[in-house]
């Protein structure tokens, strides 16, 4: 399991801290007050520390001597501290720690929480870097690597296209202006004509001291600019956290407009627009494609009996198992209420009867528990499956509607195909 290491000597703000990350991330937190106490527990065979936060001053390590002593263990260190001169500010980003915390803001403890999740999630996210310096590559990189981000370097235009082309997962690209062959403005040209700002967040550096390459970058396509000699590393970790961020609130605005907000499936919205596209590549490519219309039987007796909340459950758990069988390539939407449709591709007659007759299976052999798994239940599900291509969605959804009617007199619990 992983654990938090606390070193803290004041007995009040530590044992804030401590209950408020436990209870915020359920992971256990070794709370020490002193450098000898901290080097005793990292020394134990079994620690397996993922984080650190730190005083800067602790009674035997004034100086922030046990930030040296977790840093070199390589655990990621968050640093506390009630003095914020420049002096103690340069020491402590020397020592390449995450982030730092004034202890008298009243706001320490949710700032320690934010940038604790900060750290957790980083490592979802892929960065780029290209400069045609390996100096320069290894420096971002580290700097990268100490916020936990996963980091692909290349050394010059060319390749950085590439990679990116091999890698569309990439959220962020920084580039150095000057490189051989291609420049870090054409180098934004070039990943703006496929990837959107939506998508891909670029920041371009340059070593030289001419104003204009700012601009030059930022009308090629980049959301920002960093001056290589006189940026500080607060400053750098701000600007990277900011496009990321801006990515991040993007994507789930995006995801809110075709997602159902209960169980995560696509909406009625989505599913009628993507289906159409695939419906029509489909027809193109000679794919072969199902559409079956899922219910859930006796759904308002759930609710009657056991309430809304309950009722919410049970759509989730089947939504779940509907997508746990299906495949990646198949649209699983909820169409409202306790409905479900699904286009799959590449199922002819024979594979969609198996497959979703192993589905109704699942779901009705499947245990619902709720009020804390001291109660349960368990429900079925009628299933019509339209095999037979179609010219529109409209017409296999309405089809598939048709054979879901069919099961459901035909005593539910059951599944019929055409």
């Amino acid at each position: 399991m992983k654990q938090i290491l606390l070193a803290e000597d004041s007995p009040m703000f530590g044992r804030l801290t401590k209950a408020r990350i436990e209870a915020e991330f359920d992971l256990p937190v070794f709370w020490v007050k002193t450098l000898k106490e901290a080097v005793t527990l990292l020394d134990m065979p079994k620690s397996n520390f993922s984080m650190a936060l730190l005083d800067f001053n602790l009674p035997d390590a004034p100086h922030g001597e046990v930030i040296d002593e977790v840093i070199k263990r390589g655990i990621s260190t968050l640093v506390f501290t009630s003095n914020m001169s420049d002096e103690v500010r340069e020491q402590v980003w020397e020592k390449k720690v995450a982030d730092y915390i004034l202890k008298d803001d009243p706001n320490s403890l949710e700032y320690i929480i934010s940038a604790m999740k900060r750290l957790e999630q980083n490592s979802d996210s892929l960065i780029l870097v290209v400069d045609d310096s390996s100096t320069y590559r290894n420096i971002i990189a580290e700097l990268l690597y100490i916020h936990k981000y996963r980091v692909i370097t290349a050394r010059n235009g060319e390749s950085a296209l590439q990679i990116i082309d091999k890698h569309p997962e990439i959220q962020l690209v920084i580039t150095d202006f000057n490189m051989p062959g291609m420049n870090g403005c054409l180098l934004c040209q070039h990943i703006r004509k496929q990837y959107k700002f939506d998508d891909l967040a670029i920041i371009g550096i340059s070593s030289e001291n001419d104003k204009s390459i700012g601009a030059r970058f930022i009308k090629s396509g980049a959301n920002d600019f960093i001056i290589k000699h006189s940026f500080i590393v607060e400053e750098f970790y701000c600007r990277i956290h900011q496009c990321l961020d801006n990515i991040h609130l993007i994507q789930q605005t995006k995801e809110a407009a075709i997602k159902d907000f209960l169980t995560g499936l696509y909406n009625r919205r989505y599913f009628f627009h993507a289906g159409a596209m695939l419906i029509s590549s489909g027809k193109r490519d000679q794919i072969k494609l199902a559409c079956a219309m899922i219910d859930i039987d006796f759904f308002k007796k759930v609710n009657d009996t056991h309430g809304h909340d309950v009722g919410d459950i049970v759509i989730c758990k089947v939504a779940d198992l509907i997508q746990a069988r299906m495949r990646t390539t198949d649209i699983v939407a909820r169409i409202g209420g306790e409905e479900f449709c699904v286009l799959a591709v590449n199922m002819g007659n024979k594979d969609a009867e198996s497959i979703f007759q192993e589905l109704r299976q699942t779901i009705a052999d499947t245990i619902i528990t709720f009020n804390n798994k001291e109660d349960s239940l368990q429900v079925s599900v009628s299933i019509g499956v339209c095999t037979t291509a179609e010219e529109r969605l409209e017409d296999m959804v309405k089809k598939a509607d048709e054979l879901l009617y069919l099961a459901k007199n035909n005593g539910r619990n059951c599944i019929k195909c055409g």
